[in-house]
């Protein structure tokens, strides 16, 4: 979308960008590059910058290379999708290296993805790890998913509880990860036979009305009725690989992968 520049401020700070990235900006040579990849429209779909994601690729690598870290990471992202250039895991995961390295926990968190995707939960638990000690919420989450069901780790439902209040005091997360921490965390007491202290985090974790499984849980509670929690993730497709073994979705219980959840620099 145009934001708040407007069609004429936006044609303006890409001429600025183009400019500076001749005279050998390499802070402009990623902005342009990320720009150029995605593009914006104004509110009626119409192209404001035209995407040509070929051209921001080859301005990220530049930038990548003299240094720009914020540009490693969508470079990383570049190759990992094939968006400008074909994909390549191998280049994905060492630009994405790079970017972590520098303290982008988002790079992190696509490292795990692309592990999870090989099937090597191991490995994904350790970057999810990594993610959440850099201060990431959602990825405080995923370990607290995979400590409390054993995915890449052993079980562990304490320290399932600890990440889940972690990253529900974390700065850096979204607004799915926060009522998915709620809900999980209320599970992990449910199990635990404590449902006084499930019961405001499932009405928390509903109150936008976007969370079915939640409100389908906090009915169990209030009628009384034998409870029966959904244990898959969030936003994921049931029929996709990637969730625990879940009573109410069995179609689910393929472990342990997910097809991508990558998130580019726009959008974090």
């Amino acid at each position: 979308m145009a934001s708040r520049l407007g069609e004429r401020g936006w044609r303006q700070r890409t001429a600025f960008l183009r400019r500076e990235a001749l005279a050998g900006n390499v802070g402009a040579m990623g902005d342009l590059g990320l720009l150029l990849q995605e593009g914006i429209q104004d509110e009626r779909g119409r192209a404001i910058v035209r995407r040509n994601p070929r051209a921001g690729f080859r301005l990220l690598l530049r930038a990548a290379a003299n240094g720009d870290t914020s540009a490693a990471f969508s470079l990383g992202y570049a190759y990992d999708v094939g968006l400008g250039t074909r994909r390549d895991k191998r280049q994905a995961l060492r630009w994405y290296r790079r970017a972590c390295r520098a303290g982008r926990s988002t790079a992190a968190l696509n490292i795990a993805i692309v592990h999870r995707d090989d099937r090597n939960l191991r490995l994904a638990f350790r970057w999810w790890r990594r993610a959440a000690e850099l201060g990431d919420g959602d990825g405080a989450v995923d370990v607290g998913y995979c400590y409390q069901y054993g995915i890449g780790t052993r079980p562990r439902v304490r320290l399932a509880c600890r990440m889940y209040k972690a990253a529900l005091t974390s700065k850096i997360i979204t607004a799915s990860g926060r009522e998915e921490a709620m809900y999980h965390l209320a599970v992990a007491y449910l199990d635990e036979g404590r449902a006084g202290l499930a019961l405001p985090l499932l009405v928390r974790a509903a109150a936008d009305g976007d969370f079915p499984e939640a409100e389908s849980l906090l009915d169990q509670i209030r009628s009384k009725n034998t409870i029966v929690p959904c244990r898959c993730r969030r936003d994921l497709l049931k029929t996709l690989p990637g969730h625990a073994p879940c009573p109410r979705h069995p179609y689910s219980s393929i472990r342990h992968d997910r097809r991508k959840a990558v998130r580019s620099a726009a959008n974090r």
